[in-house]
């Protein structure tokens, strides 16, 4: 998740070279907080004329080392002159003698080396936290996304991404090009939906046969930021195992403010027919009493409005029952949150989620690949005036049973590309302003979308200025309605690109455009 402090992400970004912006940009899901801290955790080891990569970790205050693959540091070395050249270029001599040095020659290919507490280099130092608790399970991470941090033809520490590919025990594949020197770099994977960031290799060179980097597991490295996220909850919500992470930006503006952070609960009483009638959103006062939320680790009242102290990134960890089924409204408003983690969120038994991150307008990216909706009947408005939001996974998303999609991605202005393909809408009966106002929209993949049932279509793709071509093939108009301003404002779409076999929808084309 990044730093939970207050330190402004500009000060980090001034610690990256240009090399490392460029990857941060372009990898924006891994924060510069762990970056930076991978970096300060990684160094050049320097043999006389030859040099290789090396990174350090600890078990404990009292035990840290340093680890690299065993060709570089090997026991017919042990009495050469070592150079270590860390993240701000600064160098020290390491003397290898009475210390204590655990090799693992081939397959396995490392070298650990004890790392003294008289060593005066701690402070330049960043010591990830590991338990090197050796497993041969390690089959999980093939095809796992995983980036490393290496020397390329420049002075400068490099990052870059790929995925591992094959794996043979501790043996195993990976395809992000390396250059010499990358040998013993660690083998990082980030995956922030699993709030997961840790160490699990390290790099050993090329197989020729194939011509893919080789590496080799040591363990799980875990980082004290994952683990303070992870770990340190109340016991009774971690057993729970359903909970969500989420991290907001306050900015200066924001202090001795009530900040709405999550549409927990609400009463509002309205009146009908001379009757006072409670209303309640999202969840009862039975659930609320199984719920439990953290910011920053500090439990605070069950409510939606907090007051921060100071401007920075803040973590709200917020854990539930799991028998909830209406979530409606339940990041409604959330101004301020920046990014969220759902991949522990059971929605099993939800059917009403409409309106969940309605006006989250910092959102940029959200995952609901692993996210259960397979027994929701309502998403309306469910992504409603998510202004900055230019990705949506929703690749394993279940509409089967979803009848209510009107006003699905109203709003979402920034977003260029929806792939809906795997959307079974068998059900759905009202899909007007599902696209209104997706100024950016240029594609959308429509082409398994069953409209039998559907009854609304007005203003569909109102506002879709970009959108330059679509299929309607499948769509079977009988039962609709309203189609009035179904293309209202499509300026790029012509005649010709509206792939369709419906009279009826044509002749609404060109009621609003004129082509």
């Amino acid at each position: 998740m990044g730093n939970c402090g207050s330190e402004p992400k500009e000060k980090h970004l001034n610690q990256l070279n240009s090399k490392q912006k460029e990857f941060y940009i372009a990898n924006e899901q891994i924060p510069t907080t762990t970056i930076i801290q991978v970096m300060k955790s990684f160094c050049k080891i320097i043999i006389g004329k030859n040099y290789g990569s090396g990174f350090f970790m600890k078990k404990s205050d009292s035990e840290k080392y340093l680890i690299t693959n065993n060709h570089i540091i090997s026991q017919d070395k042990i009495n050469q002159d070592f150079e270590i050249e860390i993240h701000d270029h600064k160098k020290f001599k390491l003397n290898l003698n009475n210390r204590n040095i655990k090799y693992f020659p081939y397959p396995e290919d490392i070298t650990i080396v004890e790392i003294k507490n008289n060593d005066t280099i701690y402070n330049d130092i960043e010591f990830l936290e590991c338990d090197l608790d050796y497993k041969n399970e390690y089959k999980k991470y093939e095809y796992t996304p995983i980036f490393l941090i290496a020397f390329s033809n420049s002075s400068e520490p490099t990052l870059a991404t790929g995925k591992i590919i094959n794996i043979n025990g501790f043996e195993f594949e990976h395809n992000i090009a390396t250059d010499k020197g990358s040998s013993g770099c660690p083998i990082i994977l980030f995956d922030r939906n699993k709030d997961l960031f840790q160490v699990i290799g390290i790099n050993k060179g090329v197989s020729f046969s194939n011509k893919l980097n080789t590496g080799t597991f040591i363990g799980e490295i875990f980082n004290k930021e994952n683990n303070h996220l992870n770990k340190s909850f109340n016991n009774k919500i971690s057993k729970n195992k359903n909970y969500i992470i989420a991290e907001i930006d306050i900015f200066s503006d924001d202090i001795n403010k009530d900040i709405r952070i999550i549409n927990s609960y609400e009463e509002n009483q309205r009146k009908e027919k001379n009757n006072y009638v409670l209303e309640e959103r999202f969840m009862n006062e039975d659930e609320i009493k199984k719920c439990e939320i953290t910011i920053n680790e500090k439990p605070i009242p069950f409510n939606y409005f907090y007051k921060f102290p100071q401007k920075g990134k803040y973590i709200i960890k917020y854990s539930f029952n799991n028998n909830l089924t209406n979530i409606n409204h339940m990041l409604a408003l959330c101004f301020s949150l920046k990014s969220i983690i759902l991949s522990n969120f059971n929605a099993e038994n939800v059917i009403d989620m409409s309106w969940m991150f309605s006006g989250c307008i910092l959102l940029k990216n959200i995952n609901l690949s692993n996210f259960s909706s397979r027994n929701v009947q309502n998403m309306r408005g469910l992504f409603d005036g998510c202004s900055s939001l230019t990705n949506i996974n929703l690749s394993n998303f279940n509409t089967q049973n979803v009848t209510d999609m009107k006003g699905m991605f109203y709003g979402c202005s920034s977003i260029t590309n929806l792939d809906l393909s795997n959307f079974n809408t068998q059900n759905v009966t009202n899909m007007s302003f599902m696209f209104f106002d997706c100024w950016s929209l240029k594609n959308v993949n429509l082409i398994n979308f069953n409209t039998q049932k559907v009854i609304k279509m007005s203003h569909m793709f109102d506002g879709c200025l970009s959108l330059t071509n679509i299929n309607l093939t499948n769509f079977n108009i009988q039962n609709v309605m309203d189609m009035s301003k179904m293309f209202n404002g499509c300026n790029s779409l012509k005649k010709e690109s509206l792939i369709t076999i419906e009279k009826r929808i044509l002749d609404e084309f060109n009621k609003v455009n004129k082509y």
